[in-house]
């Protein structure tokens, strides 16, 4: 009976001083996992802003007048001046006839 009464508090005191441990403990894990999903959060921010970086120079690329867009260009100028033509010679051969 005696020991009981002994070993009682000592007990208590296990406890009431061990609850606080095991919180620091997982208190530094939660640390640990915030910092590594931080890290892997910045991670992720490099990579999409380098993907944007090649999305843009992609369309840049995509805009820029190559071959086929000149002769294109010239293509519709040749067209409209045709049809201008086109148009001015009707109305020269109605006024002669």
């Amino acid at each position: 009976m005696m020991n009981l009464r002994r070993l009682l508090p000592l007990l208590l005191i296990f406890f009431c001083l061990a609850a606080p441990l095991c919180a620091a403990a997982s208190t530094t894990d939660q640390v640990s996992k915030i910092a590594q999903l931080e890290a892997q959060n910045k991670q992720l921010h490099q990579q999409l802003r380098q993907a944007r970086r090649d999305l843009a120079l992609e369309r840049n690329r995509e805009q820029e007048a190559g071959w086929p867009q000149l002769l294109g260009g010239i293509g519709i100028i040749f067209g409209l001046c045709g049809v201008g033509m086109m148009i001015s010679a009707r109305k020269q051969m109605r006024g002669e006839g």
